[in-house]
């Protein structure tokens, strides 16, 4: 019994080094693969970097395709920073909308986040479901709250219209379609000092679509 004790407590240590590791190991795979692109970075060289053998990164991933899922997953956890909690804040609709709009829009258009669509859109046929935990993270898991929040103030009146998941669909397309200048860009945009369509342009559409 005592030694059993004991030989929990020994996996239950080795389990947060573990993770601790696989963490490390990711966050170098990251700088790799949008720093370099995917087709140019190699096990070798993150291997190198996360200062293990090749063998030790093969123990945590078994291939670069199921690392750069790994490494899409952990940067995407986020990816839509703090716009979902907006959406049941008290007051006026369109003013929680436009709450939820601004910071949707600011993490679509963070260098890391252009980064990462960007390389994700170019593997996209190569790695599918690195594409498809990307939409996930971008479409799906905020689409369904946003219908209810659409379907609750339409149904008071104090929303206009009747297809709360068109209404959702819609506004996350503007936010999306809003960011294809920057996306396609480049850095270009950030030093040319253009002001590009945003959250005003958005909420001026959702406005007249929807607002009383």
């Amino acid at each position: 019994m005592h030694l059993a004790g004991r030989a929990g407590w020994a996996s239950c240590g080795r389990r947060p080094v573990r993770r601790d590791r696989r963490s490390a190991i990711l966050a170098v795979a990251a700088r790799h693969f949008f720093g370099q692109g995917f087709s140019a970075t190699t096990m070798s060289s993150i291997a190198a970097d996360a200062g293990g053998s090749k063998a030790t990164l093969w123990k945590y991933f078994r291939s670069k395709e199921v690392l750069f899922e790994a490494v899409v997953e952990t940067a995407t956890e986020r990816l839509h920073g703090d716009a979902l909690a907006q959406l049941s804040a008290p007051g006026d609709p369109l003013a929680v909308l436009q709450s939820f709009v601004i910071p949707l829009i600011d993490a679509l258009r963070s260098d890391d986040s252009l980064t990462l669509q960007r390389e994700v859109g170019a593997q996209a046929i190569r790695l599918p479901r690195a594409a498809a935990l990307l939409r996930r993270r971008l479409v799906d898991d905020l689409e369904a709250p946003l219908s209810d929040f659409f379907a609750a103030h339409m149904a008071n009146g104090a929303l206009r219209g009747d297809n709360p998941d068109e209404a959702a669909w819609i506004t996350l397309a503007l936010c999306l379609g809003f960011n294809h200048r920057h996306l396609l860009g480049g850095d270009d945009m950030h030093r040319d000092g253009e002001v590009a369509e945003g959250a005003p342009d958005v909420m001026k559409i959702l406005r007249r679509l929807y607002g009383p």
